[in-house]
């Protein structure tokens, strides 16, 4: 599949590289040489070689898109438990049962992202939502530079363009779960299997991966198909063999923590449970009824032709695996469109004649321009709220805990996200229904909730639990069901959210449990 008449990626990328990063294992010293002494001419000819190039003051610029998506309000709901637990794991250690629901208390909870919520609740601890912003945006900013690093390839004007749409595709899918740590790993993989990163850094990458998101086996995938396509080019695949053999080191060592082997396992644990994932919207094909979604659409169109134009099964592979994944489960969108990146840098190789090496004072201007407009963001980003928390029962909440009926002893009925969200809010303080950890709750817990979603028999399934109270918001199957059942009545309503308790007779008021003595 590889073209022989075919140029490699332009010579400035080989040189930068190898002035940056310093001599890949197995590179040729002496060819190093001949370009650390370019590098140290171009350094003698005057003060403009002290001067930031073009492609890296774009680079910053693509940086401090990154930081700006990363410290917006906080508000995701998966990332709400993962900061309740990193607060408990604090003060109590990794939880090995669930401290949560009222549907399975004390069940087996592998806690995967264990090193995550550490990192949270650290945050949280030393500087509340404040701090929590700022380490999501430092990752983001981070992400954003790897991905600049990895279209190096190609020239200026191609890499803006590959970068661009990649961050549109960011700035909808990148968010404060931890699968936003996984994305900076698998980057840093990518980029040490183009030969810019020491290999033996894969075991550092993969050990904290390993502890921070169930996400790890991608990266071993990636790398896998990078060297098979390599050595279906007809080329020796020396690096991205080494690099994933330090991976698979990573892997394992990835065993050497509070929990164990376990987490090895819990990507097949997980995936193992399709009949109740294939009802989560996240595990579900993309409808690209979104920019970023679309983004992403035109992003693998350009890959693909791309790919026409300069032919290489090295990043064939990783295009249609990834592609694939993505175009089955919404989730996997932010992985694929950062795997295609490198790829479409190399395809791209040859289109347009800036190199992005220029150094001026103008470039020096643009740098500090954008060192200031950093601290701006983070300034105005410090006078923030910290959470954004639309879409959640705040009101209706507030006047659940003013009747006492939110803590350990009620059987609150409610949606997933705000599971989470109460979890958040109370810890350990608070028995949940259902939250988004569908990896922990009895299969029967998950099938009855989904029912309770699409409006099918909530009745019986209302009754199975001996529920007490039900939140749920307006606008939905069960809500108009609850508005109408003689056994229950609705005692609270807001624009969007409704509370209903069981009625004691037929026509008479709901009535909600007694609030709990206090201790």
């Amino acid at each position: 599949m590889r073209d022989e008449h075919v140029a490699p990626p332009s010579e400035h990328w080989e040189k930068d590289m190898a002035t940056v990063v310093g001599p890949a294992p197995g590179a040729d010293r002496e060819a190093v040489g001949d370009v650390a002494g370019e590098a140290g001419e171009a350094g003698d000819r005057g003060p403009a070689s002290r001067f930031p190039t073009l492609a890296a003051v774009v680079g910053g610029a693509f940086a401090l898109w990154g930081l700006v998506i990363g410290v917006a309000p906080l508000g995701d709901n998966s990332f709400l438990t993962h900061l309740a637990t990193g607060r408990l794991l604090l003060d109590q250690g990794i939880p090995t049962a669930d401290p949560y629901s009222w549907t399975a208390p004390g069940s087996p909870w592998v806690v995967q992202s264990w090193l995550a919520s550490a990192v949270y609740g650290l945050a949280d601890q030393v500087g509340g939502g404040t701090a929590l912003r700022l380490v999501v945006g430092l990752s983001t900013a981070v992400l954003a530079a790897l991905l600049w690093r990895l279209s190096r390839p190609a020239s200026l004007i191609a890499r803006v363009a590959i970068v661009a749409v990649a961050l549109g595709v960011g700035t909808e899918a990148w968010s404060e779960r931890p699968l936003l740590f996984g994305l900076v790993f698998l980057a840093l993989l990518l980029v040490a299997a183009d030969g810019g990163l020491d290999p033996r850094w894969a075991v550092p990458v993969l050990w904290l991966w390993v502890n921070m998101h169930g996400s790890f086996p991608l990266g071993l995938v990636a790398l896998g198909l990078l060297g098979l396509g390599r050595h279906l080019d007809g080329r020796p695949s020396t690096v991205e063999g080494r690099v994933l053999g330090w991976a698979l080191v990573g892997t394992l060592l990835g065993a050497v923590s509070p929990l164990g082997p376990r987490l090895l396992w819990f990507p097949v644990q997980l995936l193992s449970r399709q009949e109740t994932l294939h009802n989560i919207v996240e595990w579900k094909a993309p409808t690209f009824d979104t920019l970023g979604q679309r983004l992403f659409l035109l992003q693998l169109v350009a890959a693909v032709v791309l790919l026409v134009r300069r032919p290489s099964y090295r990043v064939a592979l990783p295009l249609a695996v990834f592609a694939a994944a993505a175009l089955l489960g919404l989730r996997n969108i932010p992985v694929a469109s950062l795997v295609l990146v490198p790829g479409m840098a190399v395809c791209a190789a040859g289109l347009g004649t800036i190199d992005g090496a220029r150094r001026s004072l103008g470039t020096a201007l643009a740098a500090a321009g954008l060192a200031a407009l950093a601290v701006l963001v983070l300034v105005s980003a410090a006078g923030q709220e910290n959470f954004e928390l639309e879409g959640y029962p705040v009101e209706a909440v507030r006047w659940l805990d003013d009747e006492g009926l939110v803590g350990t002893e009620v059987r609150l009925v409610s949606r997933d996200f705000v599971g989470n969200y109460l979890e958040a809010l109370e810890g350990e303080d608070v028995r949940v229904f259902m939250d988004d950890r569908y990896d922990m709750y009895p299969p029967a817990v998950a099938e009855d909730y989904i029912d309770l979603v699409k409006g099918l028999d909530p009745g019986a399934v209302l009754a199975r639990y001996d529920a007490e109270v039900v939140l749920w918001d307006r606008e939905t199957p069960f809500a108009a069901w609850l508005e109408e059942a003689d056994e229950w009545g609705v005692v609270y309503r807001d624009e969007d959210w409704l509370v209903a308790c069981p009625r004691s007779g037929p026509g008479q008021e709901g009535r909600c449990p007694a609030p709990a003595a206090a201790p």
